[in-house]
């Protein structure tokens, strides 16, 4: 088995896709980029085990392991995907709190279009509240993005506001 215990760079942003290296790719749904313990099999069949030591998640073509002759990348597979494409901004704010009132993972690419997992109660109310929703197969990449909950560590320090 081969261990991995960082991201070693990413073969889209580094332009490493055309290097005369073996590429073998670790197949990800989207849900399980954000893990930070992976075991599973290559395409080619080879067993890597990746504990992510990093903040980061995984993203598409993160290369996990490395040498002269292979690669090791990630592929996120992909999955039917609700998307919307909102005409303002306002829209878009209506959209993102449907959304999230149901604590689903959203994504927004570059082009603005409002990427979340296809479920069906979701499109009909979308569809209810007067958009115009696409089913699609994409590849969520970046559902982290909107991650707002973090919580620190604070050591019994509890202020109360003073009464007037």
């Amino acid at each position: 088995m081969i261990l991995a215990r960082d991201i070693k760079g990413n073969i889209w942003a580094d332009g490493k896709e055309q290097d005369a290296v073996d590429l073998d790719f670790l197949e990800l749904e989207w849900f399980n980029t954000e893990r930070r313990v992976i075991r599973g099999f290559t395409v080619q069949g080879r067993e890597i085990g990746f504990k992510n030591l990093g903040e980061d998640s995984l993203f598409d073509g993160d290369i996990l392991f490395e040498t002269e002759e292979l690669r090791i990348v990630v592929r996120i597979l992909p999955c039917p995907c609700l998307v919307v494409r909102p005409k303002n901004v306002l829209d878009m704010a209506r959209i993102c709190l449907e959304i999230g009132n149901k604590h689903i993972p959203v994504f927004i690419n570059k082009d603005h279009e409002i990427i979340a997992a296809y479920e069906n109660p979701l499109w009909e109310q979308l569809q209810r509240a007067g958009f115009t929703p696409t089913k699609e197969s994409r590849v969520i990449e970046r559902t982290h993005t909107l991650r707002i909950h973090q919580y620190a560590v604070v050591q019994n320090k509890i202020t109360l506001a003073k009464e007037v």
